[in-house]
């Protein structure tokens, strides 16, 4: 306890107050995630059993049998014991990514298509953006293709999520994006951290993006002679790295700095989460405005996707009616599936990951069941957006490449 003179209802010396909330807050993060993480206090791989992974690789179960006998020794297998000291194979994302190689099975982005770069925004905190960068990113890991996740926001929720590492403690400076955007786009290869989903990576961050805001608008700071406008920075930085990935996704800030300004610059397409509520509602017309007057200013500037995600749906008739109210506003433009509120994503946030992180069933398997089966449904709606558009890129340029030949 502060040894100080406590004002009624609160404290005489809040700088001293909050120093001890910041420092009792990490340790209390850091004791928690060692709890959760034991032994080794990192995060681990989440498995899947033998039909559920043979499944995913798209395989019948006796050929899954023989793949096993053909490649006996491959990593990421994970032997597993029942109650009754039974012991059963259990396989990581690692192992059915292999499998899904050997047996060619897995879907491959078309040849002369582009990585998608997805803004997940909204200038409204709590609205959902976090989770559902996160939860796309693993999902598109889970079926085999590559994902990298940008935090951008400070207060690191989705570096938490997503590799376990607490931002303030186990981070520093030179790991988050600020370096990169103001001195060198180059270096962005150097700071991206693998997770424990195979396929899925972050560029992490903490309280240090907050200096991007102060130094990229600051000419004697942000290298703009050398560089450039410091607003293209990250179109820049992602173009070192995009063609390793098949989705880039940014979890953008609750709010439109100069990290927002980059991201929409810089993206393909935009994703913006919107809980079934008046305020929410409200606050989203305010963003088309802003928004409006950006795209205003942006010369060509095109989105290959635009998607409204209603989240945080609690199914009460408020809810619903909100949402009936959305869609028939913004049509096709809304996703047919909605992002459900649950028990069941509380209980995997409160163990520092998400639903996708859950082998098995903390409560009620039925519970457990449906709330995969929503998440699934949103996930896999835009993951079939994006094949969709790269099979439309993909055609155009075999079309040009033939149209090209011929006048040739």
């Amino acid at each position: 306890m502060l040894e100080q003179a406590i004002a009624p209802y609160g404290s005489d010396e809040p700088e001293k107050l909050m120093d001890k909330f910041y420092n009792a807050g990490n340790e209390m993060l850091l004791t928690l995630r060692n709890y959760i993480t034991t032994p080794d206090n990192r995060k681990r791989s989440r498995t899947w059993g033998a039909i559920e992974a043979a499944q995913m690789i798209g395989v019948s179960n006796p050929t899954f049998r023989k793949l096993l006998e053909k490649y006996p020794t491959i990593p990421g297998v994970v032997i597993d014991k029942t109650e009754g000291d039974r012991k059963i194979k259990r396989f990581t994302l690692q192992a059915i990514n292999m499998l899904r190689n050997y047996t060619n099975t897995g879907y491959q982005r078309p040849k002369r298509s582009k990585p998608l770069i997805i803004a997940i925004s909204n200038l409204k905190g709590g609205v959902g953006k976090t989770e559902t960068a996160v939860d796309l990113g693993k999902k598109i890991a889970i079926e085999g293709l590559r994902a990298l996740l940008l935090d951008f926001d400070a207060q690191g929720t989705a570096t938490l999520i997503s590799s376990g590492l607490i931002p303030d403690l186990e981070l520093k400076y030179e790991d988050t994006i600020t370096n990169v955007l103001v001195s060198n786009p180059d270096n962005l290869k150097d700071i991206i951290l693998k997770t424990h989903f195979d396929g899925f990576e972050i560029v992490p961050a903490n309280l240090a993006i907050q200096d991007c805001d102060l130094l990229l608008p600051n000419e004697r700071e942000n290298n703009q002679a050398t560089l450039g406008s410091p607003y293209l920075r990250l179109t820049k930085a992602l173009n070192g790295v995009k063609e390793n990935y098949d989705v880039i996704l940014i979890d953008c800030g609750p709010n439109l700095g100069i990290l927002t300004l980059n991201a929409i610059i810089a993206c393909d397409g935009m994703v913006i989460p919107i809980p079934p509520s008046m305020s929410d509602y409200s606050s989203f017309i305010m963003y088309t405005a802003t928004l409006r007057n950006l795209f205003k200013n942006l010369s060509n500037k095109k989105l290959e996707y635009l998607r409204i995600l209603i989240s945080k749906h609690n199914g009460n008739n408020e809810a619903l009616q909100m949402e009936n109210m959305m869609r028939e506003q913004f049509g096709r433009y809304i996703l047919s599936n909605h992002m459900c509120e649950t028990v069941e994503v509380s209980k995997a946030a409160n163990e520092i990951g998400t639903i996708y992180d859950v082998s098995r069933p903390r409560g009620s398997r039925e519970a457990y069941r449906r709330a995969i089966q929503h998440l699934d449904d949103v996930n896999i709606e835009i993951i079939n957006h994006f094949k969709e558009i790269w099979s439309r890129q993909a055609d155009k340029a075999k079309q040009l490449e033939v149209e090209g030949t011929v006048n040739g």
